[in-house]
């Protein structure tokens, strides 16, 4: 999958950040299928992320390492279950105009449960990269 648009335009993915008791909202629903969106549990991407690397036996690179790790301690697992990343047309990244758009109607739901959101943008120097123990 290319994290760039077909003229070098740079993507977006949305995460939502949730509290404990954050479940899924009807209106909330209503709003993603309405922008053929849903949301994915980031702890939920990264198991299926280590196990598509596992069943390719592509195993041996710092993301698979630092991945793996990341599921399997307890402490960062409570943490990725609080993040729901919004995936559009099924695709992690999208153009910033559906991601503006997305964010200011998920805002006006005004939901207690949400207690933040970030958007990401596709540029390798915005994203971090796996700790040098991984490498």
């Amino acid at each position: 999958m290319s994290y760039y648009a077909d003229h070098g335009e740079i993507l977006f993915q949305i995460r939502l950040n949730v509290s404990d008791t954050f479940t899924d909202n009807e209106v909330l629903n209503k709003l993603l299928e309405s922008n053929n969106a849903s949301l994915m549990c980031q702890y939920d991407a990264f198991k299926f992320f280590v196990r598509e690397c596992e069943n390719k036996k592509e195993t041996d690179n710092s993301l698979y390492k630092w991945t793996k790790d990341t599921i399997e301690d307890e402490i960062k697992k409570a943490k990725y279950k609080k993040i729901h990343s919004v995936y559009v047309d099924k695709q992690q990244v999208y153009k910033e105009n559906i991601a503006e758009k997305i964010i200011e109607e998920i805002k006006s739901l005004n939901l207690s449960t949400i207690e933040s959101i970030d958007k990401f943008d596709t540029q390798p120097k915005n994203n971090p990269k796996p700790p040098e123990k991984y490498k």
